[in-house]
């Protein structure tokens, strides 16, 4: 609750001043926060989507072009390949060839040929269904008769009908990486097997000059994932891979285990290689995704930036519209309060006049003793002390008066909101028996207190509070025209006391209880009252953090029931 003068502006150096900046900052939160909830929260949630969904988007694009460069790549090795294959098979159909092809001659005119179709082939061997090198043109020169019956590539060749092999790269009889193709062809001398050594270096050469070359890294593992050739300056020699793409399907995406960018991979026809690609780190491709990434992050965040600034300029300007309608309404109701206490006071006026009379009539009696006793027609002496009883009795009879209409201006007055300690007993005797103290006696109405021995203070404003309590009594006078009984009962609660106001007088029906804290309600006769007694009772017992509540009979009765807080929330 605001507590501030009613139609003044909150200073902050004062307590209402304090909570007023407390409650401004009390609504600033929870409007920013709805506003937050309503416009910032649920944009952001969008825009975090689509970011999501964008990076999604350039993953999918990236491995959508992974998978095409490294198919392309495939397709091309392995047209390479089998255009290596088709070279030597041509020189082993030659029928010139074939009729001498044990001669070191023969071999010695055909590998420049041969090399004349692609500068890969390094030698030129022929080897018998033994598997000894029967000739041999090339770079090494063997000290001895060589055999390949021990190698695997010429089992695979001679146990099966196959007509030519591929092999992985290995280091072999010459001492240095080469893979080995060769064919087999039935001659004159049975079968007969064409060999020839690839150079690594030249098929290296070959596929990083292949279309995409540029945008990635590419390497060839064989069935077993060892290194066959890796398309990138300094790396080492051919050794185990941890990058063994599955057989099935045969083209794919590889998602790296420890994270980072995508592999693709795609399987050769002609031998069981597979090709491995994976983008090259600050591409234009790579660069320009990345580019276009960040101008779309950094507009998002500029973008709720100002909109942050705009909820947080615009929650202010909804505050301070909203207090000013509070202190309009604050204005409205204090006003409306002084009415209903001043409707009050025309109702009180004949019990304060039957209280004033008495006084009044104690001092005329006395003032006319006094001359009585003062004329000298009566012979009567007149001692000073005799002086002093009289002016006694007309010294209190003033007093008496004066604080009758003290009781009555404080009630009346309008003054600021001062929240004190008070016992709320206390301020139940002031008002049974002294405000309306006579008004009860001569309604016939019999006063039972019912008072909590458990006795403590609240924080509360005194004034209105008696207005409360003036109001909930009068009505239960009205209620009760041939007198009855009012009860007046007090209990402590651990965060609260409950004061019970209970009549025996006409009750009131369901539909009049449905209504009885509308303003200008009111079961009474015309020009009997205003009606807004409970509807101003109960708007002050809000305000003091308090409730109100009423249960009713025809016929029986009606019980009003305050609840009120020790301490008046801030």
């Amino acid at each position: 609750m605001t507590r501030k003068a009613q139609g003044q502006e909150p200073r902050p150096e004062t307590a209402a001043g304090r909570v007023s900046s407390h409650h401004y900052r009390e609504l600033l939160w929870q409007t920013l926060t709805r506003q937050l909830l309503l416009y910032f929260i649920p944009l952001l949630l969008l825009a975090a989507f689509f970011h999501v969904q964008y990076l999604r988007l350039i993953r999918d694009s990236q491995r959508a072009h992974l998978m095409a460069v490294a198919e392309q790549q495939a397709r091309t090795l392995d047209l390479y390949l089998r255009e290596r294959l088709v070279n030597l098979g041509n020189l082993a159909d030659d029928p010139v060839f074939a009729r001498s092809c044990r001669s070191p001659a023969t071999l010695a005119a055909a590998l420049p040929r041969l090399r004349q179709t692609n500068p890969a082939f390094v030698d030129l061997g022929v080897v018998d269904a033994e598997g000894r090198l029967v000739a041999y043109e090339g770079p090494v020169k063997f000290p001895g008769p060589v055999s390949y019956a021990s190698e695997a590539w010429f089992h695979r060749i001679a146990a099966e009908s196959r007509a030519s092999v591929i092999t992985d790269v290995y280091l072999g009889l010459r001492g240095q990486p080469h893979f080995t193709i060769a064919v087999k062809r039935d001659t004159d001398q049975g079968p007969t097997i064409v060999r020839s050594a690839l150079s690594p270096d030249a098929l290296l050469e070959y596929l990083t000059s292949l279309e995409g070359a540029h945008e990635v890294n590419a390497l060839v593992v064989n069935a077993q994932g060892a290194l066959q050739l890796i398309a990138r300056p300094g790396d080492a020699p051919p050794a185990p891979s941890a990058v063994l793409p599955p057989r099935t399907p045969v083209r794919g995406v590889l998602d790296r285990p420890n994270g980072g960018d995508a592999w693709a991979y795609a399987w050769l026809r002609e031998t069981p290689w597979a090709l491995v690609v994976h983008p090259i780190p600050g591409t234009a491709g790579t660069q320009a995704l990345l580019g276009r990434q960040n101008r779309i992050l950094a507009f998002t965040v500029v973008f709720f930036l100002v909109m942050g600034i705009v909820i947080v300029v615009r929650a202010r300007q909804i505050v301070r519209k909203q207090l000013a309608v509070e202190r309009h309404e604050a204005e409205l109701s204090g006003q409306l309060v002084h009415a209903a206490r001043l409707a009050s006071v025309g109702e009180l006026a004949a019990g304060i006049a039957h209280e004033i009379n008495n006084p009044l009539a104690i001092i005329a009696e006395e003032v006319g003793l006094l001359k009585d006793l003062m004329n000298p027609e009566f012979g009567t002496a007149v001692t000073p002390p005799d002086l002093a009883e009289h002016l006694g009795f007309i010294h209190e009879a003033v007093f008496r008066c004066r604080d009758i209409t003290r009781k009555l201006l404080t009630f009346v007055r309008r003054t600021d909101i001062k929240i004190e300690t008070h016992r709320v007993e206390k301020i139940l005797d002031d008002v049974i028996g002294g405000m309306l103290g006579t008004e009860l006696l001569l309604a016939n109405v019999e006063i039972a207190k019912h008072y909590d021995t458990d006795e403590r203070p609240i924080q509360t404003d005194r004034n209105q509070l008696v207005q409360v309590f003036v109001n909930l009594i009068k009505n239960a006078l009205d209620a009760m025209p041939q007198g009855g009984t009012l009860t007046v009962q007090t209990r402590h609660r651990d965060s609260d006391v409950v004061i019970a106001i209970r009549d025996t007088g006409c009750g009131m029906t369901p539909d009049q209880l449905e209504r009885v804290f509308m303003p200008f309600f009111t079961t009474k006769p015309p020009g009997k009252g205003t009606g807004l007694g409970l509807s101003v009772s109960a708007s002050i017992l809000k305000n003091f953090g308090g409730n109100i509540h009423v249960e009713s009979t025809p016929g029986k009765g009606s019980q009003f029931t305050v609840e009120l807080p020790y301490r008046i929330p801030e």
